[in-house]
């Protein structure tokens, strides 16, 4: 058994095809590079960093003249597919938690709900408030959200039973990958935790929904202020 779920090679191996080039996800993913390359050529931002990035494969693929770093645990899936790029791509191996760097970025995303695989909501949420922290002023963050079956759309985060408040922070849930046999925890905050989390540091805020009924969200903090707001 691996410690992490990309350090197995054999997961590694088959990881684009099972999650990016898959009938299912193809579409989602070339989606989420349209709202990249828009993004970026709206507002001419200059750099890019993908969190959790796993293979690159948006920071391969999305076209535009702007530098691009993908921080990830594993250099197993970031050597994979790294010479398939037609844009120079800087790498940095290292957990997000504990990176140290003083370089800000116009851009900084996460897809595939890299924050999940958090031993604690606690370090969720610091991995959120890590990519506020390389978030540039005026910058933007984009983040893939996971709803699952629309749960939190029925569900509200806070709930009043008598003389009591109530909190449904996250699902702790558990899924099993079909190509090794290996079974991975997880954590999803309830995306209005996630918004409570973001928006006192952005002036503003969007929900974009993917093109197909998905089980995912896209959310985009706009406008990163020099302070948190009150």
């Amino acid at each position: 058994m691996y410690k992490e779920p990309y350090d197995n090679p054999d997961l590694v191996k088959v990881y684009e095809e099972r999650y990016i080039h898959h009938p299912n996800q193809i579409n989602d993913v070339n989606f989420e590079i349209d709202v990249i390359q828009k993004v970026m050529e709206y507002y001419d931002y200059e750099s890019w960093c993908d969190v959790a990035c796993g293979t690159a494969h948006h920071l391969r693929k999305a076209s535009g003249n702007f530098t691009r770093l993908g921080v990830d645990k594993s250099k197993l899936m970031m050597n994979q597919h790294k010479d398939d790029t037609e844009y120079d791509v800087d790498y940095s191996v290292a957990n997000i938690l504990s990176w140290r760097t003083k370089k800000k970025f116009d851009l900084v995303t996460n897809f595939w709900f890299g924050y999940s695989h958090q031993p604690s909501l606690e370090k969720v949420i610091n991995f959120f408030e890590k990519m506020i922290d390389l978030t540039a002023r005026h910058g933007t963050i984009v983040l893939s959200v996971h709803n699952h079956w629309k749960l939190f759309n029925d569900k509200p985060r806070l709930s009043i039973d008598v003389n009591s408040e109530f909190t449904f922070d996250a699902i702790h849930w558990s899924y099993t990958e079909p190509s090794t046999g290996d079974k991975y925890k997880c954590i999803s905050p309830h995306k209005d935790l996630i918004l409570e989390t973001f928006e006192p540091y952005f002036k503003e805020y969007t929900k974009v929904e993917y093109p197909r009924v998905s089980a995912k969200e896209l959310f985009v903090f706009r406008d990163r202020n020099a302070t948190r707001r009150v």
